[in-house]
């Protein structure tokens, strides 16, 4: 037998033993070794997912940075503020909005920009040879100068347009100037409050504007004998609400006239606004309806439930695909300024939309046609409810409606 057979044996099956190897232990220098990898693993992920965080974090803080008044960009402000009506070439609606692209309005003397841009415009304005019925915001209560100014140059740059900057200087100028009580009641006023006015096409002149009748003001300001609540002690004196309390001004008549029927008759559910409509008989709800669709006050809404902007805008403008959940003006209109039985949105109190939100969803509030609003809530989470509703608050109010005279039906 040699020396290599001679070491320790393994019974086989037949009896027999084989020849085998103790198991040894594993050094321990290999033990060490592995922890050591192992640690320096952990501390690769750690350190990876730190750089992610703070990656995010630097990218918010660059997100915030931009929508600062000052380094915000015009294009950027045009596409979230403009382009839903004047279209991303400038070009307008045919027969619906005026085109920018050309207009001697923007193209002309820089503060005409401004003055738009700060006051609005409710009225005939004649551009490029077609007459249009202008029904502009003002975003006085929403930009800040040097934001008016980005955007103002920008749209005096762009397209085909060649025109000079319009200066943070010429903003602040425009708000200090005497200007209209409300929105330019269109081309010609504005047209005369230019120092060229000969440089516009001829322009037509304002449409009439039936005014309220009078005792409207009692409804409003006073409560009755019997103790009725004056409206302006909840939603402000000329409509623009607080927190939790809507802003009426700028609603359609229609539908504020629908909502305080349905209050009377419990299909919307407040006890205080209950006891208010049905104090109110059909003619003054008429008249309040046209009295609040006549306003337009600037915005005091401001965003403040923590909701992600970007996240409101985009469920604003396009919606969510793979949520099935469609845009918000695709109902609402151009802007959220309303669109027959859907109401205005835009610079609504954020606390007063993410309650009616959270009130379609749980079923508390069922007022609305054909359910829509109920099954579009129940799909939105809670920080999307947040999310749109702080993103509406910033956007400027939507102009004054007509007073229509009564129909009498």
């Amino acid at each position: 037998m040699s020396e290599r057979e001679s070491g320790p044996r393994r019974a086989g099956g037949d009896g027999r033993f084989e020849p085998y190897e103790e198991p040894r232990p594993v050094p321990l220098p290999v033990y060490w070794i592995a922890i050591a990898l192992a640690l320096w693993g952990v501390m690769l992920l750690y350190e990876a997912g730190e750089s992610v965080r703070t990656g995010r974090g630097e990218r918010l803080q660059r997100i915030v940075d931009d929508r600062g008044p000052v380094r915000r960009p015009g294009v950027t402000l045009f596409h979230e503020r403009c382009a839903t009506c004047h279209q991303v070439d400038g070009a307008g609606l045919s027969g619906a909005v005026p085109p920018l692209d050309g207009s001697p309005f923007v193209t002309g003397e820089p503060r005409t920009v401004a003055r738009i841009l700060l006051h609005g415009i409710r009225g005939p304005i004649h551009v490029a040879g077609r007459d249009y019925d202008g029904n502009m915001p003002d975003f006085a209560s929403v930009l800040s100068d040097a934001e008016v100014a980005e955007v103002g140059t920008y749209i005096r740059q762009a397209w085909s347009n060649r025109a000079g900057p319009l200066t943070v200087a010429d903003v602040a100028a425009v708000r200090r100037e005497p200007g209209p009580a409300g929105p330019w009641s269109g081309g010609a006023e504005l047209v005369a409050a230019s120092a060229r006015p000969g440089a516009y096409e001829p322009q037509p002149p304002p449409a009439p504007v039936v005014a309220p009748p009078a005792d409207t003001g009692s409804l409003l300001a006073k409560a009755s004998p019997g103790g009725r609540w004056p409206c302006a002690s909840c939603h402000g004196a000329h409509g623009e609400g607080s927190l939790n309390v809507p802003r009426l001004a700028g609603l359609d008549a229609g539908y504020i006239e629908r909502q305080l029927l349905d209050y009377r008759t419990g299909r919307r559910r407040n006890e205080p606004m209950s006891i208010v409509a049905r104090s109110l008989d059909p003619q003054e709800l008429g008249l309040l309806a046209r009295h609040y669709a006549g306003l337009s006050p600037g915005s005091t809404a401001r965003p403040g439930l923590g909701g992600q902007l970007l996240r409101g805008q985009q469920l604003a403008l396009v919606g969510d695909e793979s949520r099935e959940l469609p845009a918000c003006f695709s109902c609402h209109g151009p802007s959220g300024f309303g669109v027959g039985p859907f109401p205005t949105l835009a610079a609504q109190h954020p606390a007063y939309t993410v309650a009616q939100l959270n009130a379609f969803a749980a079923g508390h509030r069922d007022n609305d046609p054909t359910a829509l609003m109920r099954h579009i809530a129940k799909k939105l989470d809670t920080l999307d409810r947040r999310s749109v509703s702080d993103y509406l608050s910033t956007l400027p109010p939507v102009p004054p409606r007509r007073a229509r005279a009564p129909t009498g039906e």
